[in-house]
């Protein structure tokens, strides 16, 4: 069932009419990016108050276009993102809007580079194809209006993907070092990619073509690391001065290594429940209580490497002390990588799809292409040398999900390289059906049949509840109070037991006004959870607001339900 990628016709030019086709494609999407963040704006209550992630992000670049420099401590992010929006900040005194405006425009140049990519290693139907897919792609549009790293590392990735063709077409020194430069940008774009660096400097090894020696190879490597060293140093360099440790990119894995492999870890993101509910709900910095439990545990004050180190250390330890444990995890996470459904860390794609009706279009997700993806990957096997590129790029995304977490944010960069996979099994399923060769077509339709069974596995589900909690919590910020009670009801539709969602819907309905009646409904619900958890401090506010709301907290009937 192979399917020879090099016999695919490759061309050397582009034509008249492929560059109108590119041009098209690029427009659509930039016209689903704009139309959707028309639909937004005013409805979306992330661009006002960015959260998680992307209020780290958010407030690294206010420092940097206040002219702070680049912070003070170790860098706890990917940098390459918060210089960019720290430059597009300090240029427009923007916002998350700017910010999303201008990804609005690299989102278009998306499908650009994939059409690049693949028509070097493909030919133009599968480069086109995969282009339109990319430029409808539902989960790029949504995370382009977010504050996310992955919107420049998507592109670094695609570009790391070109100049690797360029330079296995033609291996000049100027084009390895190039090679080595794109191979830095992707580290700095994002940690996941940081693996990409064995795996791209040892490439020319591998290539195995007479017309590349093995000193020319060893040279290969040695301009590409020089290219990356040019690229990673300086961040390294600024790095080490200001948090007094060896951090080479940012100083946050050992901690994201615990949180992926501790006891209670499910394979998504999740504050340890090590640490009190108490703690969570008061979004304590997680960055800081690490580092205090690190400083505790050693009794001194500790470098930024230093407590990454202990986390790193106790996430093994973990490992070691439940190795069935942590198999039955990486099975999980596996799993989860290539499942259809959009696991999150900080915002829901798939909850937040009814604030755009852009959104609600019938466009491609992970489980159209995944599926396909997974039959073009083993058609395309047998050249994975002159692919290799993109098996690279897939085979770095997979191995961070398994040694941290999995979410559609990070799993987004390999979605590219994916998409011309799907493309090429597409176009070669087409190819089947039209010169009618039926066992050909009937094996390929099978192991789509089975790619699609195991992509739609019931194996991650959305956590609804929590996704409309956070959006009820950005509506209060924002004293959008009737937003508010609509999505904290909604969450507690989904999850009735929740003490925190009950408790900042009472908040709600007493800011709302004219709603006593509903608060007090509420505090009563809050009182009798948290007696029943034993969760004192949600048990002591609910008591206080009940008399401030002229009901004594012992005339509440027992067992309330």
């Amino acid at each position: 069932m192979g399917a020879r990628v090099s016999e695919l016709r490759r061309p050397a030019a582009w034509s008249r009419s492929e560059l109108a086709a590119t041009a098209l494609i690029a427009a659509l999407a930039l016209a689903l990016r704009v139309a959707h963040l028309l639909e937004i704006r005013s409805r979306d209550p992330y661009l006002a108050l960015p959260a998680g992630t992307a209020s780290a992000y958010e407030q690294w670049a206010i420092e940097i276009a206040r002219g702070s420099g680049f912070g003070e401590g170790a860098s706890a992010l990917a940098p390459l993102y918060a210089y960019f929006l720290g430059a597009l900040y300090w240029a427009f005194s923007g916002s998350a809007l700017v910010a999303a405006i201008a990804q609005a425009a690299i989102g278009a140049l998306n499908p650009v580079l994939v059409i690049a990519v693949g028509r070097r290693l493909f030919d133009r139907r599968v480069a086109l194809l995969a282009g339109a897919i990319c430029a409808v792609y539902s989960t790029l549009l949504f995370y382009g209006a977010v504050l996310s790293p992955a919107n420049l590392a998507v592109p670094c990735a695609l570009l790391l993907a070109l100049a690797a063709a360029r330079a296995q077409q033609l291996p000049t020194p100027l084009r390895w070092l190039a090679l080595g430069a794109a191979l830095g940008l992707c580290a700095l774009a994002g940690e996941a990619l940081l693996l990409l660096a064995p795996l791209i400097a040892t490439w020319p090894l591998l290539l195995g073509e007479p017309s590349l020696a093995r000193a020319r190879a060893w040279r290969a490597v040695a301009i590409i690391g020089v290219g990356m060293s040019a690229s990673i140093l300086p961040v390294a360099l600024r790095n080490g001065i200001a948090a007094d440790g060896l951090a080479l990119i940012d100083a946050n894995a050992g901690v994201a290594f615990y949180e992926a492999n501790q006891h209670n870890a499910s394979g998504n993101y999740g504050m340890p429940r090590r640490y009190p509910r108490a703690v969570a709900d008061a979004h304590v910095d997680p960055r800081r209580l690490f580092g205090a439990v690190a400083e505790q545990a050693a009794r001194h004050e500790l470098a930024s490497d230093a407590v990454s180190a202990f986390w790193a250390r106790e996430g093994a330890l973990s490992i070691a002390a439940e190795p069935w444990r942590w198999l039955r995890l990486e099975l999980r996470k596996l799993g989860t990588f290539w499942n259809a459904a959009e696991p999150w860390l900080d915002r829901s794609p798939s909850a937040e799809r009814e604030l755009s009706r852009v959104r609600r279009l019938p466009l491609p997700g992970f489980g159209l292409v995944a599926p396909l993806a997974l039959l073009g990957l083993v058609l395309a096997a047998r050249e994975w040398r002159r692919l290799y590129a993109l098996y690279a790029i897939l085979a770095a995304q997979l191995a961070s999900a398994l040694v941290f977490s999995v979410s559609a944010e990070q799993r987004l960069v390999a979605v590219p390289a994916l998409m011309l996979f799907a493309a090429f099994a597409s176009c070669w399923l087409w190819d089947r059906a039209r010169a009618k060769r039926g066992r050909a077509l009937g094996i390929g339709a099978a192991a789509l049949a089975a790619a699609a069974a195991f992509v739609h596995l019931p194996i991650a589900r959305d956590n609804y509840a929590r996704a409309y909690h956070e959006l009820g919590l950005r509506f209060a910020e924002l004293e959008r109070w009737d937003q508010a009670i609509e999505y904290f009801g909604r969450s507690l539709n989904r999850d009735p037991g929740a003490v925190s969602a009950w408790s900042h819907l009472a908040l709600a309905f007493e800011a709302r006004g004219g709603r006593q009646r509903d608060a007090v409904h509420s505090w009563l619900r809050v009182l009798d959870l948290a007696r029943r958890e034993e969760f004192a401090l949600h048990a002591e506010r609910a008591e206080r607001h009940l008399r401030a709301l002229g009901f004594e907290p012992q005339d509440a009937p027992p067992g309330l339900h």
